[in-house]
């Protein structure tokens, strides 16, 4: 089973945060794992209303080149979950700054200006009230 959530181990977080060359003291990191290994990983900010995320990695992918097959599904899964996790601490934007990956967000919804990539988060959490 695939699983997002917060690293428990907070020394591999900030080994991995080291390599976030803008984290903060307030960033996170969500790791997704699957039968114990490790998938990707997504670092992330909560600054008043805004969830910024600050990085996305998968397995056997590098930055700077197209995620291809499996590799877009994990940073698809890691983008979402984390929006889900921001909207559960009150964020209502999302924004990231890396500009290399601009054009996955854009597919996704998200505008996209020189500097960073920015949606409201109603853009990947949608809600069902009508149940």
């Amino acid at each position: 089973m695939i699983e997002i959530l917060p690293m428990a181990d907070r020394n591999l977080e900030k080994e991995r945060l080291a390599q976030v060359a803008d984290a903060t003291e307030g960033s996170r990191v969500l790791v997704m794992t699957e039968r114990g290994g490790t998938l990707g990983w997504a670092a992330v900010d909560l600054i008043g209303d805004v969830l910024v995320i600050r990085k996305l990695a998968a397995q056997g992918w590098a930055a700077g080149r197209k995620p291809q097959g499996e590799e877009v599904f994990i940073l698809d899964s890691l983008m979402r979950s984390a929006a889900s996790y921001g909207e559960t601490f009150g964020a209502n934007r999302i924004e990231t700054s890396f500009p290399d990956f601009f054009d996955f967000f854009r597919v996704r919804g998200f505008d996209v200006d020189e500097t960073h990539a920015f949606t409201p988060m109603s853009t990947i959490v949608h809600y069902d009230f009508h149940q």
